[in-house]
């Protein structure tokens, strides 16, 4: 990479990506964990007649991690859903300058909605808010949420460059901006990995394969 802008914008995206990677890991073994916890509590609920007391409880403060915690994850590669209808038909400077308009109203949404869900974090605390079975204070459970959305900003902030990088100089490489697939791109990889995924394994037939041909 040639450019100076580039290398500084590719390290801050590495540094971020590092940790969406984090986020995004603890985000999944917390969604494991509350597998577990379910299957025990329908195995004690029908076996034993002993359900997990305050389990909806657990859930509830629970699922605000798995919900929010991966969220600026998807936005870096792409993962969240979206509407193509226009977007996908432009290309070069005006597809970059489209990009670069939605990835501003994210930006706008979120840093309005990161203040808000502080104030329902200090409500919380102060006023000593819990849940009704267990009470299991529910404080940390809000503060997970401001705190995944200053990440999501900071994502959006360096997506935001890095559109702005295409927009002055479309001919260079993307960084730090998710690169979508269309249709056809998309079923071209499905196809080359389930072919790969054969190949690892069967590798003998294919061997077999290669040295017949190679007899012929």
């Amino acid at each position: 990479m040639n450019d100076l802008f580039g290398r500084r914008l590719a390290r801050a995206d590495g540094l971020l990506a590092t940790v969406e990677n984090g986020l995004n890991l603890f985000a999944g073994v917390l969604i494991f964990g509350l597998m577990l916890l379910g299957v025990a509590q329908i195995v004690l609920r029908t076996a034993f007649r002993a359900p997990i007391f305050g389990y909806i409880d657990i859930v509830e403060v629970s699922m605000v991690g798995f919900a929010v915690l991966a969220i600026s994850f998807v936005q870096r590669v792409g993962g969240h859903v979206r509407m193509e209808l226009l977007v996908s038909r432009l290309t070069g400077r005006l597809h970059w300058l489209a990009e670069a308009v939605g990835t501003g109203l994210g930006i706008f949404i979120v840093a309005v909605l990161i203040p808000y869900s502080y104030r329902h974090f200090e409500r919380a605390l102060n006023f000593g808010d819990s849940t009704i079975d267990i009470e299991i204070p529910t404080w940390p459970a809000k503060l997970v949420v401001p705190f995944a959305l200053s990440v999501l900003l900071l994502r959006l902030c360096v997506q935001m460059l890095g559109y702005w990088r295409l927009i002055a100089h479309p001919d260079r490489p993307p960084v730090a901006v998710p690169v979508y697939k269309d249709v056809v791109q998309l079923a071209e990889d499905e196809i080359l990995h389930a072919e790969e995924d054969i190949v690892h394994e069967h590798p003998s037939e294919h061997r077999g394969d290669a040295d017949r041909g190679g007899d012929r």
